[in-house]
This record gives C-alpha cells, sequence and structure tokens, in this order.
C-alpha cells in the first residue's frame, strides 16, 4: 500500500508499523530527524477503547532501561521525600524535569546483586543461579499486549551486541515466554538501517525465500515432533512441549515479519553517520557521548514514528561496563573498580564525577522526548520511561535499596511525587504500575510472583 508522503504523516502511516525482532532477533536505533515529527492522531480514534493507549488517543509507550552496578547512592538519594525534595549532585542533570520525574527510594530484588543483575532486572526471577527458571522479561509481555500494530512489537537493544548468554553476564534484558534470551543491537547506523532505510526488489524477494525455506523446516520439525511426542515418557514429554511452545514463538513471529514484508518504512531524510568508527562499541575508539546519544535519538525516533512502542536497553552492563566510564574526562578507573571503593577520597570523587555525566546522558534523552509535540502533549507525555539498576545504593551491588528514576507518562495517568520512598517494596511493583497505566492487565505469574502490586502513589 502506498505511504503518505512525510510532509503528511498520518495516523495510518504511524500506527501500523512496529514489532522488532527482525529474523534474527535485532533491534533497532539511531539519531533523532526533526524532520519525522508526527500528527496528532485522529479525534475519531481518540474515541475508541483501547488499554495502549492515552485520552487524546495517542500510543502509550514504556522504555525500560538498565544501568548496571548501580550509582554512588551517598550523592544520588535524596535525604528528603516530595516533590519539593533537596536535589543532589548526582540529580543535578534532571532539574529542568523537576515534576515529570519520580526518585523511588527502598525498591528490591530478592534474587539479585551481586554482578548477574541483568538477568533478573525485567523478569524478576533467579535465572543466573544453576537451575534457575528461565521466564520472560516484562517489556515482552507487554509487547505481546500492545504491539500489533507496529512493525516491531519491541526493540532490544545494549550497549553490546548479542545475548551473551553462557557468559557472566549477559548483553541483553529481554527473554522469550519460552525462555529463550532476545539478541540486543548496539549500532546506532545500522538500527537506522533496519527501521527506515528502504529494501530493495532484491532484498524482498531474498527474505520471501528466506521465509519459505524456513516455514518447511519448521513444518517438518512440528511433524517429528508430533510422531516422537508418542514415544516419550510423561517428563520428556514436558520437556518436548516446552521446545515446541518455542517453535511456535519463533512460526507466530515469522508470519508477523512476513505481514510487514511489503509495506513501506517510515519515510526519513538521510542520516551522514561519518565513519563507523566510534559506532560500535565492540571496536576501539568509542566516544561514548556521542554514541550514547544518537542511540537515544534513534529510540526517540522510533517512538516517534510508532515503529515500536516497547523498548528495553542496556547502556552499562554489569561488571565490565562497556562505556569506557568516562576515560575521555580523565577517569582512571573502571566503573566495576569505583564500586569497590573502599572509601578511597578519589575512586569516590570520579565515582560521583562519572554518575554525573551519565545522568547528563539520560537529560538529554528526556530532552528529546520532550521536544516532540504529540496529541496535547509531548512524545515525554506518553512514554513511561524509567533509569534503574539492579546494584543497589548503599554499598556495591546490594539486592535492595535500587536505584531507581521514572519518567514521564503523564498522558497515561502518572502522577509524580519527587521523591518517593518505598522501603522493601519490590523492583516489580514499578513494572505493574507502568503495567496498570497502560491498562494491560498483570500477566499471570507476573516476574514470578516477585511483584505485590502497584505503587498507587504514582497512579492518578
Amino acid at each position: 500500500m502506498s505511504r503518505p508522503s512525510r510532509q503528511r504523516l498520518s495516523r495510518e502511516s504511524l500506527t501500523r508499523r512496529t514489532l522488532l525482532r527482525g529474523a534474527a532477533g535485532v533491534s533497532v536505533a539511531l539519531p533523532l530527524l526533526e524532520a519525522m515529527g508526527v500528527r496528532a492522531f485522529a479525534q475519531e480514534d481518540a474515541d475508541r477503547p483501547d488499554p495502549g493507549k492515552s485520552h487524546d488517543g495517542v500510543p502509550k509507550r514504556a522504555v525500560f532501561c538498565m544501568w548496571g552496578l548501580g550509582i554512588n547512592g551517598r550523592d544520588f538519594t535524596p535525604e528528603t521525600e516530595g516533590p519539593d525534595f533537596k536535589t543532589t549532585p548526582i540529580l543535578e542533570p534532571l532539574e529542568p524535569h523537576r515534576g515529570e520525574f519520580t526518585v523511588v527510594s527502598g525498591l528490591k530484588l530478592t534474587h539479585s546483586g551481586g554482578h548477574g543483575g541483568d538477568r533478573t532486572f525485567l523478569t524478576g526471577t533467579a535465572t543466573h543461579d544453576a537451575g534457575g527458571q528461565l521466564r520472560i522479561s516484562c517489556d515482552q509481555e507487554l509487547a505481546a499486549a500492545i504491539g500489533q500494530e507496529t512493525r516491531y512489537r519491541s526493540l532490544v537493544l545494549g550497549v553490546k551486541r548479542g545475548t551473551g548468554f553462557g557468559n557472566p553476564q549477559d548483553h541483553t534484558l529481554s527473554w522469550t515466554k519460552s525462555g529463550t534470551p532476545l539478541p540486543a543491537e548496539n549500532r546506532p547506523h545500522v538500527l537506522f538501517d533496519q527501521l527506515f532505510r528502504p529494501d530493495s526488489k532484491e532484498s524482498v524477494a531474498a527474505r520471501e525465500a528466506a521465509f519459505a525455506r524456513r516455514s518447511s523446516v519448521l513444518d517438518s520439525v512440528m511433524h517429528d515432533a508430533r510422531d516422537l511426542h508418542h514415544a516419550l515418557g510423561q517428563g520428556d514429554r514436558s520437556k518436548l512441549d516446552e521446545y515446541l511452545t518455542g517453535v511456535r514463538d519463533l512460526e507466530v513471529a515469522m508470519q508477523e515479519q512476513k505481514s510487514w514484508l511489503h509495506r513501506e518504512k517510515p519515510e526519513v531524510a538521510p542520516i551522514d553517520f561519518g565513519s563507523d568508527q566510534g559506532l560500535d562499541p565492540s571496536k576501539s575508539g568509542l566516544d561514548y557521548r556521542r554514541y550514547q546519544r544518537l542511540m537515544f535519538d534513534v529510540i526517540t525516533l522510533a517512538l516517534q514514528s510508532d515503529s515500536t512502542r516497547v523498548v528495553s536497553y542496556m547502556p552499562r552492563m554489569d561488571n565490565s561496563d562497556g562505556t569506557g566510564a568516562w576515560k575521555s574526562e580523565g577517569n582512571p578507573y573502571g566503573y566495576h573498580t569505583m564500586t569497590h571503593h573502599g572509601e578511597d577520597p578519589d575512586k569516590l570523587k570520579w565515582f560521583t564525577k562519572s554518575d554525573i555525566l551519565y545522568m547528563q546522558e539520560w537529560a538529554y534523552f528526556l530532552d528529546r522526548l520532550k521536544s516532540v509535540k504529540e496529541g496535547d502533549g509531548t512524545l515525554l507525555d506518553h512514554c513511561m520511561v524509567t533509569w534503574g539498576s539492579s546494584g543497589g545504593t548503599i554499598n556495591a551491588h546490594n539486592n535492595h535499596h535500587l536505584p531507581a528514576v521514572f519518567c514521564g507518562g503523564a498522558a497515561a495517568g502518572i502522577r509524580h511525587q519527587g521523591h518517593l520512598v518505598k522501603e522493601d517494596r519490590r523492583l516489580g511493583d514499578l513494572w505493574q504500575t507502568i503495567f496498570q497505566a497502560m491498562g494491560v492487565p498483570t500477566p499471570e505469574n507476573f516476574q514470578g510472583g516477585e511483584a505485590d502490586g502497584p505503587i498507587t502513589e504514582l497512579l492518578a
């Protein structure tokens, strides 16, 4: 079907495109273009009940960001509560957004701490432990509920590419319902091409052929599995059923991808990324600030063009952080080293300085979201965006007193509190708050039982 020009973008050209996880589960990201302004959504759609939309008919979105290894809590956590809380050095970059975010203190994760919180952050479960149950992450549960109208159900992003599965730390926050990690993408120029670069006739034909081959393989697998099922004992049948669930998930994903194959991508102005050097954190020479802002620009553009409504992103990893920890600013320490400061004053100084620099990048992201006018407000008003970590703020990598900054969502009914102390509440309660604001029922066995209900103070 034909696509309106960039000057005449309509709801039809926006709301029908999002659903990340290409054939290999990749995601996307790239610099924001002001030329991608999204027009207000049709008023008639605003009157239709839709759990994924706010009162003005604009889609609600959610972005889950995990910054590995925690933060220097001494210079992050406010001493006073409420909307007029006294700011701290690390929160100072967010002052222009006061009233648009809430620092939630006291949250915990039963199965986190140490250096393996990446896998627990959105699942709530002890999935790094031997025999731990691998389960779906909440971003994927949300994507399954609201992602049907978009080209990509979700974007899975990280500072490192792939899954990292089998290593001490994962590269991804996202897991399917069959307990399979989804690969993260980490190159903004590659993400941009996947989201916006038009496909050639040759590439479309090649993808159609690939879909046909995969479908043939999956059909054969399912046929053989059904024959095998009758010959197995009860325990093996259960294992086989889990495997077949993963096969069915893949079939569904393939059909969704195929349905978008002949639909045009959003039209955007070309971007000059310059040299690839510094755009791939896997290579040397990373300019982290340039890289991070490109990634946040891409996420903004993906949300603005309604290419996706759910994003998971790990911009700093546990243990080996992947960012360089601001060596360009003269920092002599890696981030992990600073978290184990041993009260060394120089490490503590750089710990706080580094956290301020990271928070400046988060403020940049909020600025970008707020710069986009949408419906009766801004893109930030229609997005619930979380800065969080699975490492606590009291000492190195605790599983309690986790740092969390919950931002945006005014059009989704979020009522910000400035600084809200919720001692001993679970991190999953914050995720459940997002589900309620989105109008999405809490899934069964949410977070593996590691959630007790939404944080009502945040809901209007």
